[in-house]
């Protein structure tokens, strides 16, 4: 997802040296896979005490918001725009593992499978962006008209309650963000700049979590 980034044409990693732009891959994936650590490693502690954050999610949620908007500001104030993507990824955990606790005590084993389809779906993605090298920008406009759609689509589900709209919502979802991986890894490739590793990692670790819940919804659904 676009963090409001401007673009300058003469200072993106397309343009640099080919070390500049293997070092700064290297650096936008390793950002990413530690967020991804700290979600985990959060969410595990925060398990056993699930009824206590169940009891300040507001609180927890507006944290979280107020996180992203910090982190968005300071994208690129060296050091504190990290120490936002990591608390913004504690905050993340704290919400995702007592909700990954009430799916596995009503599907035990759900939240692992669709951990497993995810990086199987990211990975493929990711990995077909890499091989073709192809610039995915043109999916920007039609990803962010389908995110509208899907908030409207989540608005509408809350008053109707139908398995075919729930399973229809989560399918969108899905396709939605495997658009935003194939179009945020193109970004990465095509459109930042190397003072951008943290914004690469914020954009993916995004795309990852969003496209895991929908998954871990359409499973669930499934299941049902």
């Amino acid at each position: 997802m676009n963090y409001g980034v401007s673009f300058n044409r003469g200072d993106i990693v397309a343009n640099c040296a080919t070390d500049v732009r293997a070092d700064f891959v290297r650096k936008v994936y390793s950002l990413f896979f530690l967020s991804l650590l700290v979600t985990v490693g959060v969410g595990a502690l925060a398990v056993p005490y699930t009824q206590v954050i169940m009891s300040m999610w507001f609180v927890v949620i507006i944290a979280e918001i107020a996180c992203l908007f910090g982190l968005m500001a300071a994208q690129r104030v060296s050091g504190l725009n990290v120490a936002l993507l990591y608390l913004f990824s504690a905050i993340q955990g704290l919400i995702l593992g007592p909700l990954l606790a009430l799916y596995e005590a009503r599907f035990p084993g759900l939240p692992a499978e669709a951990g497993w389809v995810t990086l199987a779906v990211f990975g493929g993605l990711t990995g077909y962006v890499f091989a073709t090298k192809k610039d995915f920008s043109f999916l920007g406009g039609i990803l962010w008209v389908g995110i509208i759609a899907l908030m409207a689509a989540g608005i509408v589900s809350i008053f109707v309650h139908a398995a075919w709209l729930s399973i229809a919502y989560s399918v969108v979802g899905v396709l939605i963000f495997s658009g935003y991986v194939l179009y945020d890894t193109s970004q990465i490739m095509n459109r930042l700049s190397p003072q951008d590793a943290v914004v690469g990692a914020a954009m993916l670790y995004l795309d990852f979590v969003n496209l895991f819940l929908f998954i871990l919804r359409l499973l669930s659904n499934r299941r049902d």
